[in-house]
């Protein structure tokens, strides 16, 4: 459910056209949403609207709608977008029309939608679920007889998915045409941009995408490349700075807040992070990456009893996560109780016994418990793993 919600706003909702009230409720209900908690989502929105209605809290409001089966108010407040915003709510239109089976007005909606300054890509079109229902029409196949695309972002998609799909060749061999085809144009340089990081060449993606990503206007997808781009080349500030820019310019996707915590804690500003993962936990409290990183963070920055409550709360929630008794131990390891890092640790290899660096973490919190003997055979698998520091404490307490 929340997948379908996100790929709606994404569309939809850059530049951010409402207030930071109204971007905090989108995410609160596209949070509950996801939850299954469909009744409290819309009566969010309900308020939300009541103080100031916006076409992106009614497209928020109308795809849970429509998820929740409710087409007759998801339709009213797609037509709602609409009246305040030209062409905002057409695809939501076509997609309630799609869902009940009417072919003819989906298709009406979805051409009209195809002809505005919102048009969604072939391929978002193509896979959407509620299309799919009317792909066998004769209406959807006298529609898509037309050419609504340029060459360009048909190849732009061709190297995207060849790379998605580990296609490097293939990539480069359509981007080889798009470059021959379309010298200098801005798909082309970003295009480019993703050549150079398939091949690991993140600064030189940077240099491609720098001038891609300098108005307001620019796609979001440019801004996540580039952050991708700058933490590739060990920019970590950079890297949280252009995803503040998506969170400024109230891109719908809360995940942003860990995003940027993850690349303020690399660049080693743990209290930003923290704050950063907070305000996510705030939309999704039982979070496991959440939650796992918090306490991380926490743990490693020497704050072991400000840790615990979070990595006690991730056991409570997922004790099938071996991550989640790792994660604890490597707290206990840091704070030298050894004792409760060797419980820890056997729980994380009993749901996961080839974990490397679990098996040298157990092997040397056995040895600082006096139990040496116990701790060769983790240490042994640790080596055999990969974990090359095992080699030294096999050599100094495994002799035999």
């Amino acid at each position: 459910m929340k997948k379908s919600i996100i790929l709606l706003l994404i569309f939809y909702a850059f530049p951010a056209l409402y207030g930071q009230e109204s971007y905090d409720a989108v995410l609160r209900a596209i949070a509950l949403s996801s939850l299954g908690e469909t009744e409290e989502s819309i009566s969010l929105l309900d308020k939300a609207i009541a103080v100031g209605a916006t076409a992106d809290l009614y497209l928020t409001r109308g795809e849970i709608y429509l998820n929740a089966s409710m087409t007759k108010e998801a339709v009213a407040d797609f037509m709602a977008a609409e009246r305040l915003k030209e062409g905002r709510g057409l695809y939501g239109l076509a997609r309630c029309a799609a869902a009940t089976g009417d072919a003819k007005a989906a298709s009406a909606y979805l051409e009209a939608h195809l002809r505005s300054g919102y048009k969604k890509s072939e391929p978002e079109i193509v896979l959407d679920s509620k299309m799919a229902l009317i792909s066998s029409s004769p209406e959807w196949r006298a529609l898509w007889k037309k050419e609504w695309y340029k060459g360009f972002e048909r190849k732009k998609w061709e190297i995207e998915n060849y790379l998605k799909s580990g296609q490097k060749e293939m990539a480069s061999e359509t981007y080889a045409t798009l470059a021959a085809e379309y010298p200098g144009m801005e798909v082309t340089e970003y295009c480019g941009a993703l050549m150079k990081m398939a091949a690991r060449k993140y600064a030189e993606a940077v240099k491609y995408l720098v001038p891609l990503t300098t108005g307001a206007s620019t796609p979001p997808d440019y801004l996540f490349k580039l952050a991708e781009a700058h933490a590739g080349n060990g920019d970590y500030f950079a890297a949280a700075s252009v995803y503040g820019r998506l969170i400024s310019a109230q891109y719908p996707d809360a995940k942003l807040y860990l995003k940027r915590a993850d690349m303020l804690s690399r660049a080693g500003n743990r209290k930003a992070a923290t704050t950063d993962i907070e305000k996510y936990l705030g939309y999704y409290p039982d979070d496991f990456r959440a939650l796992s990183n918090l306490g991380q963070i926490l743990a490693e920055g020497g704050a072991i009893f400000d840790a615990l409550p979070y990595l006690n709360r991730n056991i409570e929630l997922h004790p099938g996560e071996s991550e989640a008794f790792s994660l604890r131990g490597d707290a206990w390891f840091a704070g030298r109780t050894w004792e409760k890092a060797v419980e820890d640790y056997t729980m994380s290899l009993d749901l996961d016994p080839n974990n490397a660096a679990v098996n040298l973490n157990l092997g040397i919190s056995l040895i600082k418990c006096g139990k040496s003997e116990e701790a060769c055979h983790y240490l042994r698998k640790a080596k055999d793993l990969g974990e090359k520091e095992a080699t030294q404490y096999l050599s100094n307490y495994c002799i035999n």
